[in-house]
């Protein structure tokens, strides 16, 4: 049986998911199709976390999801920045531009799971897991495709398409979006740990020679690190015996937090610059790691696509408000545009970083401990760099706003 629904989101990871949640509470009918199956009513101990920018909290509280996420993560009111071997440190402060946190750090499957949920109990959400999506055709009016779970096939009609499949996107394949793309040559690994001296609410970030190495508070002694090796090296630190791995990462981290111990599971994640050369094709658009993926300097990625997602729901609401089409050209051309200064902005100050830090070259490393004793000496700069941040620099959009009191 044919259904037809407003729009259908090919991927419900975090910026999809939080899509669907928000067309839902704008009074539209969603679909959304994805592989995985729904996550586990109770979520894990030992996850990522994830560095939520006070841009995303502010999106995550006006669809009334953040309550339920307070009381598991832990505000951050410091970053510390620094570059190893070298002079020159930063120290950004919540306080020093008014705001109550720099960002958040959210284990991953409390997010996911509370999204999962939405898309379950939300009465114009239908969700389709361990499924995919073929046979996408644009009519003038509709997209006709076929969501495929094992031999069942469902037709579904929409008026707007989003992609929000990730890096490797069947809609933007589909549509022959190319991709700008830049290889690293570095591969992120991710771990849980308990340090013998934590730092509440303070974030550390080293750089160094191989990459950039983020140590993140997920409350009590437990943190989250986020460490960037040269890829020909991965495999090896992967397999390495964990007195080993505790070793290389005190090494490189220093004594400020005492002795690392109790390691999570790793994981492993290539690096690479990745931009879509359109954001929208007929009838369909792209937001999150289908637009864009970037290295993991400033945790960036996942802001950058939640911001995607605001910026539609606005454009979405507006369209919704004056009867206009929801998918109409002028509409998705408007989104494209919205975005591209963000999308350059961020993917540059991402890119910038893991080029800079990325050198061993003697001028270069004066280069870099100046810049971040600049950073530490010129407020200006360092208000800039805060708000780059915490992703409400040139921000007008009211899904980005302070929820009022």
């Amino acid at each position: 049986m044919l259904r037809e629904v407003d729009c259908v989101i090919v991927g419900a990871g975090l910026a999809g998911a939080t899509l669907a949640v928000g067309l839902a509470r704008l009074g539209l009918s969603v679909a959304t199709v994805d592989a995985r199956s729904r996550s586990p009513a109770t979520p894990g101990r030992d996850v990522r976390g994830l560095a939520l920018a006070p841009s995303s909290q502010r999106l995550l509280a006006h669809l009334d999801l953040w309550p339920a996420l307070a009381a598991h993560v832990t505000a951050l009111k410091s970053i510390v920045i620094t570059n190893r071997g070298q002079f020159g440190s930063a120290r950004l402060e919540a306080a020093e531009v008014g705001m109550p946190a720099l960002g958040y750090v959210c284990p991953a499957d409390r997010l996911l799971t509370r999204l999962d949920a939405a898309l379950e109990t939300l009465p114009t959400c239908t969700a389709y897991w361990q499924s995919t999506v073929a046979d996408i055709a644009v009519g003038p009016d509709r997209v006709a495709l076929t969501v495929g779970n094992g031999d069942e096939r469902v037709p579904i009609c929409t008026r707007l398409l989003v992609a929000a499949d990730g890096l490797h996107s069947t809609v933007r394949r589909h549509f022959d979006i190319g991709v700008t793309r830049r290889d690293y040559g570095q591969t992120a690994i991710v771990v849980n740990a308990d340090v013998e001296r934590p730092q509440p609410k303070t974030a550390f970030e080293r750089f160094t020679r191989e990459g950039p190495l983020a140590v993140l508070p997920l409350g009590g002694t437990r943190v989250v690190v986020v460490r960037a090796a040269r890829t020909d090296e991965a495999a090896g630190l992967m397999h390495l015996p964990e007195t080993d791995f505790i070793h290389d990462l005190q090494l490189r981290f220093g004594g400020r937090l005492g002795r690392f111990s109790a390691l999570g599971e790793r994981r492993s994640h290539a690096l690479a610059l990745n931009r879509a050369q359109s954001l929208h094709a007929p009838r369909t658009v792209l937001i999150g790691n289908a637009a864009n993926t970037i290295h993991p300097n400033g945790a960036q990625g996942l802001n950058l696509g939640l911001r995607d997602v605001a910026t539609l729901l606005d454009c979405i609401g507006l369209a919704q408000a004056r009867g206009e089409d929801l998918a109409a050209p002028a509409l998705l051309a408007t989104y494209a545009r919205r975005r591209r200064p963000d999308h350059a902005r961020t993917a540059g100050f991402s890119d910038g970083l893991a080029r800079l830090f990325g050198l061993d070259l003697g001028p270069v490393n004066v280069a870099r401990g100046a810049a971040l004793l600049a950073c530490d000496l010129l407020p200006p700069l360092k208000r800039a760099l805060m708000w780059q941040l915490m992703g409400l620099r040139g921000e007008s959009n009211p899904w980005l706003r302070a929820p009022e009191a």
